[in-house]
């Protein structure tokens, strides 16, 4: 067993596209020429959906890429939290929601990533509580301090949009009366 060429090409358009030196004529020309030994290539055409959603704003090309990796290989794991990200960014909360619902039912799937997308879409909707409690369950299946750090971060931030919508509470008749004396 080797890799196919449709592999080969699909490495190559890897490797361009990471990074700010991202060589996207390589990554374009790599993509197709893998995609075209091989249209069902699942890496492949995920890279793709994530070019035309991140780098060409095409997010209707890209989800019908990310489609087609799911009707290819519905338990396809890493199909999940791209595309579910680029629906957020979407307002297709509902879609997300679905999809989420169906990732988690992955044996593979990494829990925390869906769990904190989850909770992404929550934050998305103003249930700020309802995102905290996700944040929380989403830690719990962390095992790496760099993400466990992320998810501390993301409940401190929306902790603050909490705090925003807290109508501020009026200073007291005595401190005015105070103030005034104070001035006399």
């Amino acid at each position: 067993m080797g890799l196919t060429v449709a592999d080969t090409y699909y490495l190559k358009a890897r490797g361009a596209s990471c990074g700010i030196f991202s060589d996207w004529d390589e990554v374009c020309e790599s993509l197709n020429y893998a995609l075209s030994y091989d249209e069902n290539h699942c890496s492949a055409l995920l890279l793709l959906g994530d070019v035309y959603a991140s780098q060409l704003g095409m997010f209707d090309e890209a989800f019908e890429c990310f489609d087609k990796v799911i009707s290819i290989d519905p338990k396809n794991k890493d199909v999940f939290g791209v595309y579910i990200k680029y629906l957020i960014w979407n307002k297709a909360t509902e879609r997300a929601e679905k999809l989420l619902e169906f990732a988690l039912t992955i044996k593979e799937i990494d829990i925390a990533h869906m769990l904190w997308l989850s909770s992404y879409v929550e934050e998305v909707k103003g249930r700020y509580k309802r995102s905290l409690k996700l944040l929380k369950q989403a830690k719990k299946h962390c095992y790496n301090d760099g993400y466990f750090d992320f998810m501390h971060d993301e409940e401190k931030r929306i902790k603050k949009k909490i705090a925003l919508e807290k109508p501020k509470k009026k200073k007291s008749s005595k401190s005015k009366k105070k103030k005034k004396r104070k001035h006399k």
